[in-house]
């Protein structure tokens, strides 16, 4: 039986685009609806985990939570990040359940310790637990407990690499607004798709703008927390959104999107 850790990307199921808090209801039902297709009928197990979008970067930026607990407005501020990002994991949860998923909320900040921004603790083994007995955990990016700092927060991007490699997962699927990672913007004629990132490639994007999914920290961030499961032995692959891309992906289909190997 294979494991699969997949991120929905907050860009393809909020409206990233705005500062209002708003679900993509069609694109999230549709993606549920693949996720329950291959559970039906591949012999496979999933754990999700998804993004904030601006339920989660507003009330952040807003409040400047990445700089820690230094104000009473942060203190403010982490209690309406974890309520507004709760808020948006129960959405996902409940259009999982809807497709018929036995999906399961699983709070990081609940069970996991930062130090310096990096896990430290987390419970991996109550998250096994429950994907061995059939259910399917859904994670997203939080705000947690900082030993250093007081809080800050834990990204998906780094959570679905340590999850995969703390479950020894057979690979990652990130799902984002375009298919896969291309030099220079993906609207453009001329943008080419990268279809394998190894490390020698990475050497080659660093310090460059390169677009596929949002660029917060960056993609090659992102690429870099993907590199280093790679390393060890698990492969990722970037995909787009588009209708039947993640079935496939997750059917067992490779070369979709942009695959992340060492």
């Amino acid at each position: 039986m294979k494991t699969y850790v997949v991120k929905f990307g907050g860009s393809v199921i909020t409206d990233k685009k705005k500062d209002q808090r708003a679900v993509n209801t069609r694109k999230l039902k549709q993606l549920c609806s693949e996720v329950s297709n291959v559970l039906n009928k591949e012999d496979v197990k999933v754990v999700i985990v998804h993004g904030a979008g601006p339920y989660g970067h507003v009330p952040a930026k807003k409040y400047k939570l990445k700089q820690g607990l230094r104000s009473e407005m942060q203190v403010r501020g982490v209690s309406e990040t974890r309520n507004s990002m709760g808020k948006l994991n129960a959405k996902v949860v409940d259009a999982l359940v809807k497709e018929g998923v036995n999906a399961v909320a699983f709070q990081p900040s609940a069970c996991g310790i930062l130090k310096r921004g990096r896990i430290v603790e987390f419970q991996v083994k109550a998250l096994k637990k429950l994907v061995d007995a059939g259910l399917t955990p859904v994670l997203y990016g939080d705000v947690l407990v900082d030993l250093e700092k007081g809080v800050d927060i834990l990204s998906g991007d780094q959570l679905v690499p340590y999850l995969a490699e703390k479950l020894c997962a057979d690979k990652v699927v990130i799902v984002t607004s375009y298919n896969g990672v291309f030099d220079k913007d993906p609207c453009l004629k001329d943008a080419r798709k990268y279809d394998l990132i190894d490390s020698e490639i990475m050497r080659g994007l660093k310090g460059r703008k390169t677009d596929g999914t949002d660029v917060t920290g960056g993609i090659v961030g992102k690429i870099s927390e993907l590199l280093a499961i790679a390393r060890k032995g698990i492969p990722s692959e970037i995909i787009g959104s588009d209708r039947g891309y993640l079935r496939r992906t997750l059917s067992g289909e490779s070369g979709i999107g942009t695959a992340i190997k060492r």
